[in-house]
């Protein structure tokens, strides 16, 4: 019998440079969809193994389904900043790209795809200091334009669910844990990097915001399972994937205390007042249900991972790790380059 192939879009990102070589792990054929716009240094392990192809959401080639049993679709701009610096942009790839490669997905007959949105669809103006625990199905109303691709994609796919064609959609919490193609602007990250750089990290809004938290290792083992387990279980279906919840600045000293363990070392935690303003939490309680995954590993092993890598001489300063600073860096070159032709 062939291999099954799977197609990840944005394949060479963060979660990407992660889930490909465990798809290949586990016995599938993988074709990577990315516009490289990071480069594909994330999966130089494994770039002899795969397929490769470059291109863009907003414009897919017709032929992007040949051969293929699931898709896996996690291209899209990933970070509020960066949403706020193009909005129009941001819709384009996240919602109008997702529709895209949906619609293509369907009409080739492919029933397994899912997609990777974000619990940040919960925030609202109204939101209390103390968020309540949502829920997929409670009413939302997003309002930062990041946030509204994500919503924007999920109704598209749930126009587009039929009896054929079973979307699962990932509402996914704020990842953290080390990957190939890093990134250092997440919470958890940052704080490792900027505790192993200077020994303090920074928590906004005096530390009261709260997030749900998915270890990138168990953001992994869920887009695995939704191409395993029984399609009606799964198939047209929204989930939150958080296995834990927390006021950032009880994470900041739960934090301090594993780097005095895991780094040998005291941090300073440093609670400003302004910054971001997110705050959000998400219940579990319907993927536990469908999926039964637990945490592959704890916060200490993860922060353990980071912190090693960081000793062993990865690059934090390298540009490519922060999402915001490499496209505000791309736009900037392409502009230089639009003025001196």
């Amino acid at each position: 019998m062939p291999k099954k192939k799977i197609l990840v879009t944005g394949g060479a990102g963060y979660i990407g440079s992660l889930l490909v070589p465990k798809l290949l792990e586990r016995g599938y054929d993988v074709r990577v969809f990315d516009k490289l716009i990071f480069g594909d240094f994330g999966l130089e392990s494994v770039k002899d193994k795969i397929e490769i192809i470059e291109g863009d959401v907003k414009n897919p080639p017709a032929n992007l389904m040949e051969g293929i049993y699931g898709v896996i679709h996690l291209a899209g701009l990933s970070t509020e900043p960066t949403s706020h610096f193009n909005p129009r942009h941001t819709d384009q790839v996240n919602h109008l790209g997702t529709e895209n490669i949906a619609r293509l997905a369907k009409a080739a007959g492919i029933k397994r795809f899912s997609f990777a949105s974000s619990c940040s669809v919960y925030f609202t103006y109204d939101t209390p200091l103390v968020p309540p625990f949502f829920k997929e199905d409670d009413k939302i109303n997003s309002i930062s334009p990041y946030s509204l691709s994500k919503r924007a994609a999920e109704e598209a796919l749930i126009e587009l669910t039929d009896a054929n064609f079973q979307p699962v959609i990932f509402r996914k919490g704020t990842l953290y844990g080390f990957a190939p193609k890093m990134r250092y602007d997440l919470v958890l990250n940052s704080f490792t990097k900027d505790a192993f750089k200077s020994g303090r990290i920074i928590v906004h809004a005096g530390g009261d915001i709260y997030r749900p938290m998915c270890d990138i290792e168990d953001a992994v083992a869920a887009y695995i399972a939704a191409l395993e387990l029984p399609l009606e279980k799964i198939g047209g279906k929204i989930f939150n994937i958080a296995h834990w919840n927390c006021r950032l600045g009880d994470l900041a000293e739960e934090f301090k205390g594993i780097i005095k363990t895991v780094g040998q070392k005291d941090i300073t935690v440093d609670l400003q007042e302004v910054g971001v303003t997110r705050n959000y939490q998400a219940d579990n309680t319907k993927y536990m249900a469908a999926f039964g995954l637990s945490p592959v590993r704890s916060i200490e092993a993860a922060t353990k991972e980071m912190w090693e890598k960081l000793q062993g001489g990865h690059n934090a300063d390298d540009v490519r790790f922060y999402t915001d600073k490499w496209f505000r860096q791309c736009e900037a070159e392409s502009a230089a380059k639009k003025a001196l032709a």
